[in-house]
């Protein structure tokens, strides 16, 4: 399992995707889970590009694809896509969601 893990947000729209909108239901979620109020940086710096650029998460692929769901959840007008790979070769995996749910998943891929 990978300790850190490099992200790509493709917003379908060509739109940042408005984190700010949801701050308060982000952080309840990172209290919910004891993770660091500094996720939330690192998913404003993911989300705040039209293009998709990598930002690094000290976090789990588990725990960003949790996140990412709620952060659809919280925005239920948004559609994107998010892919990740962590440090080991098949710690890779891709997201798409649209009106908050999740229409296609694959990976993480691990043994």
């Amino acid at each position: 399992m990978s300790f850190h893990t490099q992200v790509w947000v493709y917003p379908s729209d060509g739109e940042p995707l408005n984190v700010a909108a949801s701050r308060d239901r982000i952080v309840s979620f990172l209290d919910e889970h004891a993770l660091s109020h500094d996720v939330l940086k690192d998913l404003t710096e993911a989300c705040q590009s039209a293009l998709p650029t990598s930002t690094l998460f000290y976090l789990d692929s588990w725990s960003i694809i949790a996140l990412f769901t709620k952060l659809a959840q919280c925005l239920p007008n948004a559609s994107f896509a998010v892919k990740g790979a962590g440090e080991e070769p098949r710690d890779i995996w891709s997201r798409e969601y649209e009106n908050g749910a999740v229409t296609f998943e694959a990976g993480p891929f691990h043994d």
